[in-house]
């Protein structure tokens, strides 16, 4: 049974799973896919199927999803590094989901198209930070990140645009204000999304306004 998007109290699709990647596991990164997958009744999968169909209908060249992937997991998982393209990754996270699902549904309608342009000033306000993310985070830093993530909002999905965007911000340990977190919630609830998608405690923060 799927969860409506508001009662859906972590964060899901592509972006809830680059989670399961941050920090230490044990298994093969298909069993992680699969563990997530199964993960509460599989009540997730129909998202995670959702977002991983848009990005490999999208225009996004491989090397721009890996950026996307590698930020997202805090460079935890780094695909290029192994020799998996972005999309053949993406076919196998797919086939996970196809093997609980049956059928591949249809692309359900992008959510949240009107609010590209503020998702679009979040991520150019947050740009200096991504791009210099190795000043602040001791593994390292994702080339790419912005233009990837400008890219995915401005032509495919500003809802997982925004929710990779997000994942980037705490897996890269990017410092955010107060104030931009108020403007993240308010986007997050624009989106339909439960309050703690946007913040679950794993913001690190730092005073001042902006």
């Amino acid at each position: 049974m799927t969860q409506e998007r508001q009662d859906i109290w972590v964060d899901f699709g592509l972006s809830g799973l680059t989670k399961w990647f941050y920090g230490p596991w044990e298994n093969g990164p298909a069993d992680v896919v699969a563990e997530a997958a199964d993960w509460s009744g599989g009540i997730y999968v129909p998202t995670l199927l959702q977002d991983t169909q848009r990005l490999l209908h999208s225009t996004l060249p491989s090397d721009e999803i890996a950026a996307l992937w590698l930020a997202a997991t805090g460079l935890h998982y780094d695909i290029n590094r192994v020799g998996v393209d972005a999309r053949d990754w993406l076919q196998q996270i797919r086939e996970v989901c196809r093997g609980r699902v049956g059928e591949t549904p249809g692309l359900e309608p992008v959510v949240g198209w009107e609010l590209r342009g503020v998702v679009l000033d979040e991520i150019r306000l947050s740009a200096p930070a991504l791009t210099a993310a190795d000043q602040v985070n001791p593994w390292g830093s994702v080339p790419g990140i912005v233009p990837a993530l400008e890219h995915l909002v401005s032509e495919t999905d500003p809802d997982l645009g925004f929710r990779l965007f997000l994942r980037a911000l705490k897996a890269l340990w990017i410092p955010i204000t107060r104030d931009q977190l108020a403007r993240y919630e308010a986007i997050g609830e624009s989106f339909g999304y439960n309050e703690a998608v946007v913040y679950d405690g794993e913001f690190t923060f730092v005073s001042g306004e902006g």
